[in-house]
Formats: structure tokens, C-alpha cells, sequence
């Protein structure tokens, strides 16, 4: 967030984006899903561990968690004005920043957990 005042719709800015990763993130989930039902009927290499596979699990759930928290705090603040200043300790930016927090944390989890079953399910 800018500094000084903080409006709704800067908060209403970042949930856009934040929507927009999750959806990207399980359609890359989807994806590898595919493409290890593919190997598992003998087309490529050695397919994902059951293991591997509870991580996915895990993954898609955490986000959509995510995404109902998100969609929550939406529908929360549309009752108030998006152009209304609120302040720093206002109780919509302190969830914010917690909503801000745990994105970052799982957007990083979920990239690496990607990148590393891409590389194990590619050529």
C-alpha cells in the first residue's frame, strides 16, 4: 500500500490480484494433475508418489481457502464506501495485512511446489 491514506479500493486492488494468482495456481495444479494421469497410463516417465500427490491435495486446498477468505472480506467491505480513507490500524487493513501475509507465504510455497513437480513430470 502507498503511503498516507489508505482507501478500500486499494485493499479491493490487491484481492483482484491475489483472485487472479489463485486461479492461475490451480489451473497449473490441473495441469500437472493431467499430465501425471498421462504417465501413469505409461505415456512419459515414473509418475508423482502418493506423497506428492497429498502435497497437491494440500496446495489446492490451502488455496481455496484462501480464495473464500478473500471473497469474504470482499463482501465485508461493500457495504462501505471504496473511496472512504480508513487508517492504519482500521480493522479491514489489519486483516488485510494478515490476508497479505499468508498470500505471500502460500504464493511462495505453491511456485516452488510447482517448478519442482514441472521439472519432475518434463522430459
Amino acid at each position: 500500500m502507498k503511503e498516507g491514506e489508505i482507501y478500500l479500493m486499494d485493499l479491493d486492488f490487491e484481492y483482484k490480484m491475489w483472485k487472479n494468482h489463485i486461479d492461475w495456481f490451480l489451473r497449473d495444479l490441473s495441469i500437472i494433475r493431467s499430465r501425471n494421469e498421462e504417465i501413469a497410463n505409461g505415456k512419459g516417465k515414473k509418475e508423482l508418489n502418493a506423497v506428492e500427490e497429498m502435497v497437491i491435495d494440500d496446495y489446492e486446498d490451502q488455496l481455496k481457502r484462501m480464495l473464500k477468505r478473500i471473497k469474504t472480506q470482499e463482501q465485508e467491505m461493500q457495504y462501505y464506501n471504496k473511496d472512504f480513507p480508513v487508517t492504519p490500524r482500521h480493522q479491514y487493513v489489519i486483516e488485510h495485512l494478515e490476508l497479505r501475509r499468508r498470500m505471500e507465504q502460500v504464493t511462495n510455497d505453491v511456485i516452488a511446489k510447482i517448478s519442482d513437480l514441472i521439472k519432475e513430470l518434463s522430459i
